[in-house]
C-alpha cells in the first residue's frame, strides 16, 4: 500500500500544479480582457470620433463630385466603422470600401481602404491599409493617407474611361466630324428612327440637322 500512497501524493501534486496553472491562466486572461476593455473604452472609442472627423469631409467631397453616380452604405458595429461607395458607372462595378476597426488587442488604430472593380481588365491597387497605437493619433497621417487613397482612386476611375477593354463596347462616332468617342463623352444626342446618333457638340448636331431637313425649291 506504500507504493500506492506514493503513487496518490506524486498525482496528487500533478493535478495540484495543473489546477494553479489554470487558476494562473485565468487571472492574467481576466487581467488581460480587462485591460483590452479599457483600452476600446478610453482609446479606440475616442480615436474612432476623431478619425471620423478628419474623413467625413473628405469622403463627402468625393461623393459631390460623382453626385448621383454613387450609392453610399455605411456600417456601424461595436468595433467597427465602414462605409461602402457603390458606382454606377457605364463601364464598369466599382466598389469603393473604407473601414475603421483596431487590432486582436486593441492597442493599435487600422484604417483600411478596399477597391473592386469589375470586369477586371487592367492592373489597379485594390487594397491599402494604414495602422498606428491608438495611444499616438497622428491626425496628419490619416488626412494624408486618406486624401491619398482618394486621389489614386479618381486616377483609377478615369485610366478606366480611357483604356480600350473597357470602352471597346461603347465607343461612337459623330456622324458629322467623324470623331470617334465614348458614349459619356458625348455632348448631346438625336434619336432618328429608333438609331441613337451621338455629337460632340450642339454645332455638330445642327448641322446633322440641316443636312437631313428637305432641300427647299
Amino acid at each position: 500500500m506504500a507504493d500506492l500512497k506514493s503513487l496518490t501524493e506524486r498525482m496528487d501534486a500533478e493535478f495540484a500544479g495543473f489546477k494553479h496553472q489554470a487558476e494562473d491562466f485565468q487571472v492574467a486572461a481576466k487581467t488581460e480582457y480587462e485591460a483590452r476593455e479599457a483600452r476600446f473604452r478610453d482609446l479606440f472609442v475616442p480615436a474612432t470620433k476623431r478619425v471620423v472627423e478628419l474623413i467625413r469631409p473628405r469622403l463627402q467631397l468625393l461623393v459631390d463630385r460623382f453626385k448621383d453616380r454613387v450609392n453610399v452604405k455605411p456600417v456601424m458595429t461595436e468595433h467597427t466603422r465602414e462605409v461602402e461607395l457603390k458606382f454606377d458607372w457605364p463601364l464598369a462595378r466599382i466598389a469603393l470600401t473604407f473601414g475603421l476597426t483596431h487590432d486582436a488587442d486593441v492597442k493599435n488604430l487600422v484604417l483600411e481602404e478596399n477597391l473592386k472593380i469589375l470586369p477586371i481588365l487592367m492592373k489597379f491597387d485594390d487594397h491599402s491599409s494604414l495602422s498606428m497605437p491608438l495611444d499616438k493619433i497622428d491626425d496628419a497621417a490619416i488626412t494624408q493617407w486618406f486624401d491619398d487613397r482618394i486621389v489614386k482612386f479618381v486616377q483609377t476611375v478615369a485610366a478606366i474611361a480611357q483604356n480600350q477593354y473597357y470602352l471597346k463596347d461603347h465607343l461612337v462616332t459623330d456622324p458629322v466630324a467623324g470623331v470617334q468617342m465614348p458614349k459619356y463623352a458625348a455632348k448631346t444626342t438625336l434619336e432618328v428612327g429608333g438609331t441613337t446618333h451621338y455629337f460632340i457638340s450642339e454645332e455638330t448636331k445642327r448641322e446633322f440637322e440641316n443636312r437631313r431637313a428637305p432641300a427647299k425649291t
